[in-house]
């Protein structure tokens, strides 16, 4: 350190006049001291603002590295482009169940000794149609539907409630029977059947697991019923007959506009094949 005046050497032991000039050292020393402090403080701010840049680079990155992750994630689990290739072997091709329904004529089918995926409902004064069950979506709703079919348990039932513009449901009996598993998503039981027109589904209380007999067609599409009901199958022969009963008129069930005036009766219900 040199003297601020004489600009010669200093002692080390920082005296308070300079033995060559004579001057007051006592605020030159006060002065270095604060200008060192300030130095000290400015070097410190710069190494702290210097890992701060390191650290949002850093941090930038690792952003940038998950935001690619997630990119590449995305585009490798993306379905394919074609419905046809997205569709696992034996999977229910709604497009194709669409085009069957309705697609046949009831005189296409005979009736069957044994058991069949086909029934023939005929409701009394407004016509015939025939279901295509489909156990390969709903095979526990389908079974449960043919082992009653089987018994003969729908003949002479009424449908017993009607909803133009969304279905009829019918299959109602005094005989206390078994609840069975509700197939569809939201109760735990992937079913890609969807409720459009034409559609057969098991009716249930608020319980998922409480279906029995009862059942419904559907007069028109209602995908709030998806991931909610077993759907089932569909009338591939006389949708037409829903379409009658849906003319009929109705009176009210609290404030539900869907009781039969006229007796809609289940007649019966058989198996059938295709000829």
């Amino acid at each position: 350190m040199n003297c601020p005046k004489c600009q010669k050497p200093l002692p080390k032991d920082f005296p308070r006049v300079c033995p060559n000039c004579k001057k007051d050292l006592n605020n030159y020393y006060k002065l270095k001291d604060t200008q060192d402090l300030m130095a000290a403080e400015k070097a410190k701010t710069a190494k702290r603002n210097k890992l701060m840049v390191i650290f949002f680079a850093v941090a930038l990155v690792c952003t940038l590295a998950l935001a690619a992750e997630r990119v590449i994630s995305h585009l490798n689990t993306t379905a394919p482009e074609t419905a046809e290739a997205a569709q696992p072997d034996g999977a229910l091709d709604m497009n194709e169940g669409k085009a069957e329904i309705n697609s046949k004529k009831v005189e296409d089918f005979v009736e069957s000794a044994e058991p069949t995926d086909y029934v023939k409902i005929t409701i009394k004064d407004f016509g015939e149609l025939v279901v295509k069950l489909r156990p390969d979506v709903a095979p526990i709703s389908a079974q449960n539907f043919k082992d009653l079919v089987a018994r003969h348990y729908y003949d002479g039932r009424n449908f017993h409630r009607v909803m133009p513009g969304f279905m009829i449901q019918g299959g109602a009996g005094s005989e206390s029977l078994t609840p069975i598993k509700g197939e569809f998503s939201s109760n735990g039981v992937e079913n890609p059947l969807l409720h459009v027109r034409g559609v057969i589904s098991m009716a249930r209380t608020t319980v998922k697991d409480s279906a029995t007999s009862q059942f419904f067609l559907m007069h028109a599409d209602n995908s709030s019923l998806d991931g909610n009901y077993a759907a089932f199958g569909y009338i591939v022969a006389g949708l037409e007959a829903v379409d009658k009963v849906c003319e009929i008129p109705l009176g009210m069930n609290g404030r539900e506009q869907s009781v039969p005036l006229v007796d809609v009766i289940l007649e019966s219900a058989v198996f059938v094949t295709p000829k």
